[in-house]
């Protein structure tokens, strides 16, 4: 075998596996970015409905002090 057969036997191997490993971490990389995009709209969707969520808490006890406000007259009656 003469060198330039065994730097073909090794090296090519060895290339293909580091070319698929840089691919491979470019990949994860931007699954990564994805998931943080995601992350952010998640937060910002939960914020809002928090938001929401106190509003509507909000307009119950406002009805619920009127309910009471009118019990209270109807019992002076």
């Amino acid at each position: 075998m003469t060198n330039l057969q065994l730097f073909l036997a090794v090296g090519l191997p060895i290339l293909a596996v580091l070319s698929s490993m840089a691919v491979s971490m470019l990949q994860v990389s931007g699954i990564r970015e994805d998931m943080r995009g995601m992350r952010s709209d998640f937060r910002e969707d939960l914020r809002s409905l928090r938001t929401d969520i106190s509003t509507l808490t909000g307009k119950v006890i406002e009805i619920d002090n009127r309910l009471t406000r009118i019990e209270e007259r109807m019992e002076r009656r």
